[in-house]
């Protein structure tokens, strides 16, 4: 009779590449579902994904290095060198280059991604659950706990790290892909996933709203001409017919809403007063802060001023009456990335960070066009609108002055990067 010899069990937990998927799925969906569930979620998503990222580096040998991902990372590279190049010709602090260095780890997360590439469905419905739960999230902090806006940052754990400004422009961008998703359902008459995605999506506007965040409503207009004219070859005349009534008396809805209605008609009230000579108001102080960079750009076109002589310029301009005296000693960023970089690196700066949208656009734009389905044409639609809403957020803050903004960006561009790469190449589904 033959011997049994016992073996050692087993663990196959994470040894096989569906596992992995399975795990990396998970963190992926997790990424939206959790940036605005609390202040810091964007930081515990955006860690587990690095940190399991770091874990599986040695599987990076197995990825097919194409020249769209020799792109992306020589321009995510030339963003983060763009700091370090003007913090040691400035001499400023080292820190400074803490925040942008985010750039970089992102892209250890789109190896994981391109090794593992992410189910499309999971990612899908994080997007969705993301963008419900910032709007219901949004109505307890303004309903629950009486907050002026939603995402208001204060000292516990629950609140601290909300910034209305940078949390209602993430939940724009969840809402408007969960359009995009509700699109990809309709092309397929799945009525309720679409009906689902469509709440999705108002729960995220809503957010939003109820930020009180007006920049994050720059460019939703032009997002929504994006998708109907990405998608027109699917929606008959009755339809697009249809829309636009809808979109009309929807947009005058929520311009009844209180909120709303308030921030725009202060947007009128302070710039007629900023054309009176009345330069303290929130956008007073900003046109204020974008006529110091630009004149810091004058003194320093091709490389910047740097932050230190940045601010040192700005009381300069202050103390001549190019600008008000007092809002010349606030040391603050422009609340413009463009100015902002403008001003600090110069041409060299602002140049880095064009390329950071365009190269990403590009290629979501010319993989759409490529698409072979309709799961495809999604994927480059969420990850085209998203960067077309970055953009314009821009225009009224300084986004990546702030770890949610650039953490948020990063992650999400490479998430749909990778999985409309993989997507491409027929691997992933």
């Amino acid at each position: 009779m033959a011997k049994l010899i016992p073996t050692r069990p087993q663990n196959n937990m994470l040894k096989s590449n569906a596992s992995r998927i399975m795990l990396v799925s998970i963190l992926t969906a997790g990424f939206p579902l959790l940036c605005l569930a609390y202040g810091k979620g964007y930081n515990l998503a955006a860690s587990l994904l690095l940190l399991t990222s770091l874990f599986f580096i040695p599987q990076w040998k197995k990825i097919k290095i194409t020249s769209e991902v020799k792109l992306i990372i020589a321009t995510f590279s030339l963003y983060f060198g763009s700091y370090v190049l003007s913090t040691l010709l400035h001499h400023d602090e080292l820190s400074k280059i803490d925040q942008p260095s985010r750039i970089v780890l992102a892209l250890f997360v789109f190896a994981l991604l391109l090794r593992y590439p992410p189910k499309i469905n999971w990612l899908f419905n994080g997007i969705l659950l993301g963008s419900a739960l910032a709007g219901l999230t949004a109505i307890y902090h303004v309903f629950g706990l009486d907050l002026a806006r939603a995402f208001t940052g204060l000292d516990t754990w629950y609140l601290s790290g909300y910034m209305p400004i940078q949390s209602g422009n993430m939940a724009m961008t969840l809402a408007i892909m969960s359009l995009a998703i509700a699109v990809y359902h309709l092309k397929s008459k799945q009525w309720i996933p679409f009906s689902w995605a469509i709440i999705a999506s108002g729960l995220g506007v809503l957010a939003s709203l109820l930020s009180a965040s007006r920049g994050g409503w720059i460019f939703l207009p032009l997002t929504l001409i994006y998708l109907l004219m990405a998608n027109r070859h699917y929606l008959n005349r009755r339809l697009l017919t249809a829309i636009v009534p809808v979109f009309l008396l929807s947009s005058a809805v929520v311009a009844q809403i209180p909120t709303v209605n308030a921030r725009v008609q202060s947007a009128v009230k302070e710039i007629a007063q900023y054309n009176q000579g009345n330069e303290h108001s929130s956008l007073g102080i900003r046109f204020e802060l974008w006529k110091s960079a630009l004149y810091t750009f004058q003194e320093y076109p091709l490389l910047g001023a740097g932050y230190g002589e940045r601010l040192e310029l700005r009381k300069h301009w202050g103390d001549m009456g190019l600008i008000d005296k007092a809002i010349s000693r606030y040391p603050i960023h422009s609340h413009n990335q463009y100015l902002e970089d403008l001003s600090v690196r110069g041409i060299t700066g602002i140049t880095a960070l064009i390329l950071l949208f365009a190269v990403p656009f590009s290629i979501f734009h010319r993989n759409l066009a490529q698409a072979k389905d309709a799961l495809a044409a999604a994927v480059n639609q969420c990850g085209a609108v998203s960067i077309i809403l970055m953009v314009g957020y821009q225009l009224s803050q300084a986004m990546f002055r702030h770890n949610s903004g650039i953490i948020f960006f990063s992650i999400i561009t490479v998430i749909f990067l990778a999985s409309s790469l993989m997507l491409k190449q027929g691997k992933a589904s």
